[in-house]
């Protein structure tokens, strides 16, 4: 399936920053960008497209900054993100891989040059994983994928050297280094931990990790300095928390692609969206993963509303 670019306002998913007081639904139609406030209390009707669309490849420039662009034929999707050439084009898919390979553009080249970090994050379920970082995304690495608890555990020079010890950390410890999205939205509604125990058991496998590091010998040797630094959640992320903490929050159930919704924003973790349909109304988590690659419109509600649901093709 092709279509023009021009006429798809299509969801990036939700966008974080340490220096804005709330994230952002980012929306793009050709080459506008629209960057719609998840505020709380924020009353909106959601329009969800049934189709999903690439959202084009990733080049770098010659300072290390990024340039995304949009598909050059807006191609449809069965899964994924990106159509198969966008997937080709793309140049930090050799970011994984740079420090086995030693294969990048100069571009990725200078944004590896720049220090990183090793961290230990946990999620609602109980899962725990280790990541990477740059020192330009430190916080919002963490605040995107949706962590309940984490903490640094390593900064190294560079960001080839991070991604050695993140496989070290795997291959011994024995931390994965992804979680599924669906299995994050899966534990913030099943309520089968809390906030204090999954916090002593991140804070548990962050030693562990760090420790390893630690008999690992003279690391300052290779610009490597251990670190124990808990990260902060913001207060719009500790709403679900405390919401999942409390077991009062429950699954969004209906379906949300090809649909229309009524809601009211209450706070947002990782791509999800704590919400409900006015006062005194269930609390619901929404995916919004299900958002990203699909036409999405919003519109602004005012005063009282009505839960709906209806579909739109």
């Amino acid at each position: 399936m092709i279509l023009e670019r021009e006429n798809r306002q299509l969801c990036h998913g939700i966008s974080f920053s340490p220096h804005e007081p709330v994230p952002v639904l980012r929306l793009r139609r050709g080459d506008e960008w629209v960057n719609e406030p998840l505020s709380e209390n924020r009353s909106i009707k959601l329009r969800v497209g049934q189709t999903k669309f690439c959202l084009g490849y990733v080049t770098m420039r010659d300072d290390g900054s990024r340039t995304l662009h949009s598909c050059p034929k807006l191609k449809g999707l069965n899964t994924g993100t990106q159509c198969e050439g966008c997937r080709r084009s793309d140049q930090s898919k050799f970011m994984h891989q740079f420090h086995k390979t030693g294969e990048a553009p100069q571009g990725l080249r200078k944004y590896l040059e720049q220090p990183h970090f090793l961290y230990v994050a946990s999620f609602a379920h109980g899962a725990t994983k280790v990541g990477t970082t740059s020192t330009q995304s430190k916080w919002t690495r963490l605040a995107q994928q949706g962590a309940v608890s984490a903490r640094y555990v390593a900064r190294a020079s560079d960001g080839g050297a991070i991604r050695v010890l993140e496989d070290l950390v795997t291959e011994h410890v024995g931390l994965k280094q992804q979680v599924r999205q669906k299995s994050k939205v899966k534990g913030l509604t099943s309520w089968e931990l809390d906030e204090t125990s999954l916090d002593a058991a991140n804070a548990l496998e962050a030693t562990r990790a760090k420790k390893f590091l630690e008999a690992q010998g003279e690391l300052a040797a290779y610009g490597v300095e251990l670190l124990d630094q808990k990260w902060e959640q913001p207060a719009y992320a500790m709403e679900v928390v405390r919401a999942w903490d409390s077991k009062t929050v429950h699954p969004w159930t209906e379906p949300i692609a090809g649909h229309e919704m009524n809601l009211r924003v209450r706070g947002v973790l990782g791509q999800s969206i704590l919400v409900d349909s006015g006062e005194n109304t269930t609390l619901r988590l929404l995916d919004a993963a299900e958002l990203k690659t699909r036409e999405v419109d919003i519109e602004v509600q005012r005063g009282q509303f009505f839960e709906e649901q209806s579909p739109l093709f």
